[in-house]
């Protein structure tokens, strides 16, 4: 008898030890920060058996956008999230990469499987380190994704949108803040200089 009840509390302890690995988000907040450069919908917020994803849409018009929030937790443990973004372009110029660099208040990682990018898109990730999170000026951990057309993608047209997507674990509570900057294709860059030329010639003339 008393060796099934030894056995019965083990099994017991691994249930209660696995099912408090993660923390449990309790709430969380994410916002554009009102200069425009980006405006945010209202984002979405979905749990599935420990699994969180936080979906949003936004309209980006210039660069660089931010877009910032809080996640808490109820433990110290390491929660994972998915954040999945719906960008779409009403700058004046079409996309060939576009990057991410999202700030933390304490360190976090970047999860692979977690990756999203435009058809035809490849995606570097850079190691997170100490350093100033963006458009806060506070020191905390940085990362960052460089998201890059490929040969079989396509540019992402003014009037078009792009979905990039990433999963990130931390340990408890945390604020962020993710800086977003899209980068021109070539041919738009050349128009662009050639442009800036005229103008100069134009106001010596």
């Amino acid at each position: 008898m008393g060796k099934y009840f030894i056995a019965i509390l083990c099994v017991l302890l691994l249930l209660f030890a696995v099912s408090t690995v993660n923390a449990s988000i309790v709430g969380w907040n994410c916002a554009d920060d009102g200069d425009r450069a980006i405006v945010m919908g209202t984002p979405s917020w979905a749990e599935t058996d420990g699994e969180y994803e936080l979906a949003m849409h936004g309209i980006q018009n210039w660069y660089p956008g931010h877009v910032a929030g809080d996640f808490s937790t109820d433990t110290l443990e390491d929660p994972t999230v998915r954040i999945i973004e719906d960008v779409f372009n009403d700058t004046t110029f079409a996309w060939t990469d576009y990057h991410i660099t999202i700030g933390m208040s304490q360190t976090f990682s970047f999860v692979n499987s977690g990756l999203l990018t435009p058809a035809g898109w490849t995606a570097v990730v850079s190691p997170v380190s100490a350093g100033e999170i963006p458009n806060d000026g506070g020191d905390g951990y940085v990362g960052t994704i460089d998201y890059y057309k490929g040969p079989t993608g396509n540019a992402i047209a003014i009037g078009d949108d792009g979905t990039f997507g990433f999963k990130i674990s931390f340990n408890g509570s945390i604020s962020y803040c993710m800086q977003q900057i899209p980068t021109p294709e070539p041919t738009t860059i050349i128009l662009l200089g050639l442009g800036a030329v005229s103008v100069i010639r134009r106001k010596r003339a």
